[in-house]
């Protein structure tokens, strides 16, 4: 009993919404460390991820994966719910379903009333209240496993192993192009030509993007100083990673941090 505990621990619900209550979601160019997962039962969405858009139609799910920057087209005739969560537990399920960040898109689920198994418990820290939650996040995750089972191994490409093992090391000092292609005993162009047809990014600008984002949620939600803030993100000179910060958001670290401040 205590394993199963400390399994669903790591579930976390941040929040929830519908298209008629979707203040947080509608954030735009807003970094989370959650996953959003949202479902069309209305309508066709018009969703922006990464830069790339995709078409969500009725019955459709998207999910917006932990430091993506998406934004979605408002359109009053277009009905959906949406999820943030997080925990090692949601990641695991995740990887059983045919979801990737560049698939974020999939469908169709027609199940009558679906959207209504997105209404899930609030957390009120109380063990019971734990597992009610848990038990919603894994009945709604069991039909997306049962109608688009992951096919991780088949998918399992030389870009998508590049991607986690950026994702686990980016933050890392000198961390490099060169460390990526050591580990999966590949050709530097080959991986490059591969990454760029698959995610429409070089390698080096998908680690500049983990970067960046990771440091927009920094400058938004700590008092660390710009120079530490570097220092976490894999950037050993606060000038350069400045440099970097800017021409990826369009202003400075500290410009950004005193824009995030004036619309909490």
């Amino acid at each position: 009993m205590k394993r199963i505990a400390n399994y669903l621990a790591h579930f976390r619900c941040h929040s929830k919404g519908n298209s008629e209550n979707n203040k947080r979601l509608m954030q735009e160019n807003t970094l989370f460390e959650t996953y959003k997962l949202i479902y069309v039962f209305d309508g066709v969405m018009q969703i922006e991820i990464d830069g790339r858009n995709f078409e969500a139609p009725r019955g459709f799910s998207a999910l917006v994966f932990p430091f993506s920057r998406f934004r979605i087209k408002f359109d009053p005739a277009v009905k959906y719910v949406w999820l943030e969560f997080s925990g090692f537990a949601c990641a695991a399920i995740l990887s059983r379903i045919d979801f990737f960040k560049n698939k974020p898109v999939i469908g169709t689920i027609d199940l009558e009333g679906f959207e209504e198994l997105f209404d899930v418990p609030e957390e009120t820290g109380e063990p019971y209240a734990l597992y009610r939650f848990a038990g919603c996040i894994l009945l709604l995750m069991s039909y997306y496993i049962e109608q688009f089972p992951g096919s991780y191994m088949e998918y399992d490409t030389y870009v998508q192993r590049a991607c986690r093992y950026i994702d686990a090391n980016f933050c890392t000092q000198g961390f490099s192009v060169k460390d990526v292609t050591e580990k999966l005993k590949i050709d530097r162009s080959h991986l490059f030509r591969l990454f760029r047809e698959e995610m429409g990014m070089s390698v080096i600008e998908y680690i500049t993007h983990r970067r960046v984002a990771r440091a927009e949620i920094l400058l938004a939600g700590s008092s660390m100083t710009v120079k530490d803030i570097a220092y976490s993100v894999g950037y050993s000179d606060q000038m350069y990673f400045s440099r970097v910060f800017k021409k990826f958001t369009g202003s400075s670290p500290t410009q950004y941090r005193e824009n995030a401040l004036q619309e909490v």
